[in-house]
C-alpha cells in the first residue's frame, strides 16, 4: 500500500460499501404494495439465485430501463412467478416505483470518512455497476451529493466492472496514475482483484465479518482506510 503521501485519490464502490440500498425489502415492499405478499427470506433467496445466473458484463449494451427489467424478470421466475403477462407487467411496475420504496441509506461510518479524506487533500471517485441515473437518484438520498469529483456509472463508458477500462477512465478523469489511487469494494472479484489487475492498491470492505483470505486486505468499517494510508 503506497504511503500518504504517495496517494492522491481514493475510489469507492456504491452500493454495500458506501450505502446500504436494502434491495430485497424494497422488492417485498412493492411487491406488497401490488398485492403480492412473499416473505423477506424468499426475497432474498430468489436474488441470490438470480444474480448466481444473471451475468451483468454480457448486458452491457442495455439501457437501465431494460436491464432492470430482464434483472427483474429473472428475480420473478426464482420467486415462482411465471405467468408471462403478469411478469412482464410487474418488473415494469418495480423499475417504475423502485426509488418510491427504497431505503437509501449512507451508512453511519461514510460520511466522517469522506470528510476526512477530503481535509487531506485527497480526490476521490466512484465506481459502480449502477447506471448514472441510479448515482443521480442514489446520492442525493443517501445525503452523498458533492464528495466525488467523478462517477462511473455501468452506461458511462458502455462497459461495467470487472472490465479494467471502468477503472482506467476514472483514473484518467482523476488525472492520477493506478499507482497513485486506492480502490475500496466489498466484491471480492469485481472491486478488489479487478482493482489490482489495473495496478490500483485495493482494499476489500467486509461489514459483516466473512472469511478472505489472508492476503486480501480488509476493513470492517470505512473509518479504517485512513489507517491503510
Amino acid at each position: 500500500m503506497p504511503k500518504i503521501s504517495e496517494v492522491k485519490a481514493v475510489l469507492f464502490d456504491l452500493g454495500d460499501t458506501l450505502v446500504n440500498t436494502h434491495t430485497a425489502e424494497t422488492w417485498r415492499k412493492i411487491l406488497q404494495a401490488l398485492d403480492i405478499v412473499i416473505s423477506i427470506d424468499s426475497v432474498e433467496e430468489a436474488m441470490m439465485e438470480s444474480i448466481r445466473e444473471f451475468e451483468a458484463e454480457k448486458h452491457s449494451d442495455l439501457s437501465a430501463r431494460e436491464f432492470y427489467k430482464e434483472l427483474n424478470l429473472l428475480h420473478l421466475k426464482h420467486l415462482g412467478i411465471t405467468n408471462q403477462a403478469v411478469t412482464e407487467i410487474l418488473a415494469e411496475e418495480i423499475n417504475a416505483k423502485w426509488f418510491e420504496f427504497a431505503n437509501v441509506q449512507a451508512y453511519p461510518d461514510v460520511k466522517e470518512t469522506l470528510h476526512q479524506l477530503r481535509k487531506k487533500g485527497l480526490k476521490l471517485g466512484l465506481i459502480t455497476g449502477g447506471y448514472e441515473i441510479d448515482i443521480q437518484q442514489i446520492l442525493p438520498r443517501a445525503g452523498l451529493e458533492g464528495f466525488f469529483d467523478v462517477c462511473v456509472g455501468a452506461d458511462t463508458i458502455g462497459n461495467r466492472k470487472p472490465c479494467p477500462e471502468v477503472f482506467r477512465y476514472a483514473l484518467r478523469k482523476l488525472k492520477v496514475r493506478a499507482d497513485e489511487a486506492v480502490f475500496v469494494g466489498d466484491s471480492l472479484e469485481r472491486d478488489y482483484q479487478a482493482a489490482k489487475k489495473v495496478g490500483m492498491p485495493a482494499v476489500m470492505i467486509n461489514r459483516e465479518g466473512k472469511p478472505v483470505a489472508d492476503d486480501v486486505k480488509s476493513i470492517s468499517s470505512l473509518k479504517q482506510i485512513v489507517d491503510f494510508l
